[in-house]
């Protein structure tokens, strides 16, 4: 059995048996190499850097997520062009920045630390006025660098053809977008001043999407899941009501995932931090069956998705990043507590986003290990292509 066919059969059945061994959003590599990990040989700096390293050492089949990850299909669904860097102030202790989508930044730093605190200042987008030139000069749908040039494409394409892994494809974002362009404070005025704009931006959006996305699921085979970025909630709920939801976004995604399936999509994950409930119903209304990252500290429980939605979902996530920094006690209790919703089918237990620097080394690799254990988790060998 290949990893291709063991995801397959993850998320037509469900079995824990079928579960796959995809990596944590691993990041403090420096602090680890300093806490005694072996740092990486120098074929890495031709052979995908310190993230396919992590892989590696860890025998992980891949890492996923919205815009970044393994087997990823290197399109662009964003903005594009993007806007010029620009540093506009820079000291000891912060550097104020436009960056590419057009966000005024200013973001401080932290000493020895790979963490930074970030404040957005001004944003490119400030509504329907605006809409217009910004649609025209930065979301040009033709771009020739939304993919590779053709020589690249071509090598990933026959790659793909023969492939015995799973490769993704971003589906885009909706909410997300907007709230990058905007602030959260600007979509939220939308919503309520100029709905007709919003759901005019949103259909936008969403043929934007398909037209770009036309190409890589026509030529690539097959694709294994598309996935969505929104990080529309919060610790307690979502920034928009669902009834805003309901009015703005889910045509949006009831298209672009229609669009998606009828070209051999086989399924649809979301991205979203915070308090996901009040909106999972929407998603999966809009075409949506994965959610991941589940965040612990937002009260998201894997077991409790479970019990509710069963077969209908499918999770990733889930594990408390501040359990892994306390130790192996707490490490025990919170794989047991995981072990729970595994059984229920459908659910790969992940460290609930990034891993902080306060994770130390020794630490994750006794949760490494134990979740091995406990699941019984071994990596199925593959010629996964990291170079897509």
């Amino acid at each position: 059995m290949t990893q291709r066919e063991r995801y397959h059969r993850f998320i037509k059945d469900q079995r824990p048996e079928d579960m796959p061994l995809w990596g944590d959003w691993v990041g403090p590599y420096d602090a680890w190499v300093r806490q005694g990990m072996p740092p990486a040989p120098e074929k890495y700096e031709k052979k995908g850097g310190a993230g396919q390293y992590l892989l590696d050492y860890f025998g992980f089949e891949g890492k996923y997520s919205a815009f970044w990850g393994s087997a990823r299909l290197p399109v662009n669904t964003g903005i594009m062009p993007g806007f010029d860097h620009e540093v506009l102030e820079k000291n000891e202790n912060y550097i104020i920045y436009r960056n590419y989508e057009g966000m005024i930044v200013k973001e401080m730093s932290h000493k020895d630390s790979t963490l930074v605190t970030q404040q957005y200042i001004d944003h490119a987008l400030h509504g329907s006025s605006d809409w217009p030139a910004f649609r025209d000069r930065h979301l040009v749908t033709d771009h020739p660098g939304r993919y590779p040039d053709d020589e690249r494409w071509g090598r990933i394409v026959q790659l793909c053809k023969h492939r015995d892994w799973i490769v993704t494809v971003d589906g885009g974002s909706f909410y997300g977008y907007l709230r990058n362009w905007m602030s959260v404070e600007g979509v939220s005025l939308a919503m309520c001043e100029e709905p007709e704009w919003v759901c005019e931006a949103v259909d936008f959006l969403a043929d934007h999407f398909i037209k770009i996305l036309t190409r890589a699921v026509t030529e690539v085979p097959d694709v294994d899941m598309a996935m969505f970025w929104e990080d529309m909630c919060f610790k307690t709920g979502p920034l928009c009501s669902p009834a805003m939801f309901e009015r703005f976004f889910l045509p949006g995604y009831k298209k672009v995932t229609k669009f998606l399936r009828e070209h051999g999509v086989a399924s649809f994950w979301v991205d979203c931090d915070g308090n996901i409930d009040r909106l999972i119903d929407l998603w999966i209304a809009g075409g949506v069956n994965g959610f991941y990252p589940l965040e612990r500290a937002s009260g998201m429980d894997a077991y409790a998705l479970k019990q509710k939605y069963k077969d209908r979902i499918l999770l990733w996530g889930g594990i408390d990043k501040r359990a892994i920094a306390a130790g192996p006690e707490a490490i025990e209790g919170e794989l047991l507590h995981a072990r729970k919703a595994v059984e229920l089918g459908g659910y790969i237990p992940l460290v609930d986003h990034g891993v902080p620097d306060d994770v130390g080394f020794e630490n994750f690799c006794h949760y490494d290990r134990r979740r091995k254990e406990m699941f019984g988790l071994e990596p199925l060998p593959s010629n996964n292509a990291f170079e897509l």
